[in-house]
């Protein structure tokens, strides 16, 4: 059987096109299995950290990334190939032939927008194969795009059907995406993820299994604090904490520089428990202070009634950035040189 693994985000986690699609599979007696694993809320970081943990608890035989969402859609472009060159060195290590999926999304200013560029530039470059349904959908005018989408980004059940589909057929003879596997297997990984469950002294007892992975977290209760030993200096980008109704305000510091910041750990969808990637930037930390603020948060949810209880904070993962000796940052110098030089030729054979 092969397997497709359909990394992305809302889309991809609810069920629509990838059901759709194994459907048609079904259908046809074609050996193909689409494997779902969406990180709804979550954007590049999340995944670009992440990315070792999910293909290893996702085995697969190829590929497919559904990543734009819609604040990803105005990253500059030196910081979207960043996350990307992470993303496709870990595929490229395993061997996984890639293709890109770019959906529609909501909001997004179609005519502006960077990704059928980016898309088309990784085809040329390093021959990635991508479907593109974002483009079409949006010509096609308001109408079909309600008939398609609920809300111009979910699908409804005509939705779910055409994604899965037009998915289906990309895949059904998979399309070539292992030429890109050379330019990036060497690439070192930049980034770091920390789960606190490996990390002494700490006891995670509230757990979340989400695309087969055990997220277990630290709880710190209404005016408690935790103490996150990080073991040496390290240059910390991020951490995974939870949004939920108990959720409110956590305070991370450096306890030896006395640099903090204040996450706001609820939102209007915070009638529910989910994981979100929160930027924190704390170069060369060798431990991180996490408080919790007994502030009721003073945001209407988009439903239900809110929790009034104490606070309690959730982190489960610090992100960081590793730092590299001078033989990886040669090899990633040299890659981002020859793709600029390449993005060139391209540009000049435009003209």
């Amino acid at each position: 059987m092969f397997r497709v693994l359909c990394l992305g985000y809302s889309v991809t986690e609810l069920p629509g096109y990838v059901e759709r699609a194994n459907a048609h599979a079904e259908a046809e007696g074609r050996p193909v299995t689409f494997l779902r694993c969406g990180w709804g809320g979550h954007s590049l970081p999340t995944l670009a950290c992440l990315i070792d943990e999910i293909l290893d608890a996702t085995p697969c035989d190829h590929v497919l990334l559904e990543l734009f969402t819609g604040n990803v859609r105005y990253f500059d472009g030196a910081t979207m190939r960043a996350y990307l060159d992470d993303i496709l060195a870990a595929t490229a290590r395993r061997g996984l032939p890639v293709a890109f999926l770019n959906l529609h999304q909501g909001g997004v200013d179609y005519r502006a927008e960077p990704v059928a560029g980016l898309l088309a530039e990784y085809r040329a470059l390093y021959g990635i194969p991508s479907l593109d349904i974002a483009a079409p959908v949006a010509a096609a005018g308001a109408g079909d795009i309600t008939y398609l989408l609920k809300d111009g980004t979910h699908v409804t059940p005509a939705g779910a059907e055409l994604y899965g589909t037009l998915v289906y057929s990309f895949l059904r003879a998979p399309p070539p995406g292992r030429a890109y596997i050379d330019r990036f297997r060497l690439l070192p990984g930049r980034f770091e993820a920390l789960p606190l469950r490996t990390l002494p002294g700490l006891t995670c007892g509230f757990e979340s299994l989400r695309n087969g992975i055990l997220l277990k977290f630290l709880e710190v209760p209404e005016d408690g604090r935790a103490e996150i030993p990080l073991g040496r200096p390290r240059d910390v980008i991020g951490l995974l904490v939870t949004y939920g109704p108990q959720m409110g305000t956590l305070t991370v510091e450096d306890p030896a520089t006395g640099r903090a910041r204040a996450i706001l750990a609820y939102d209007a969808f915070s009638y529910y428990t989910r994981s979100v990637f929160r930027s924190v930037r704390f170069p060369a930390a060798r431990s991180l202070r996490i408080a919790q603020s007994a502030d009721l948060p003073d945001i209407p949810l988009r439903k239900g009634e809110p929790d009034r209880g104490p606070r309690l904070g959730r982190v489960s993962h610090v992100f960081c950035r590793r730092r590299l000796g001078l033989a990886a940052r040669a090899v990633l110098l040299r890659h981002r040189l020859r793709r600029a030089l390449r993005r060139a030729g391209l540009r000049l054979k435009g003209r």
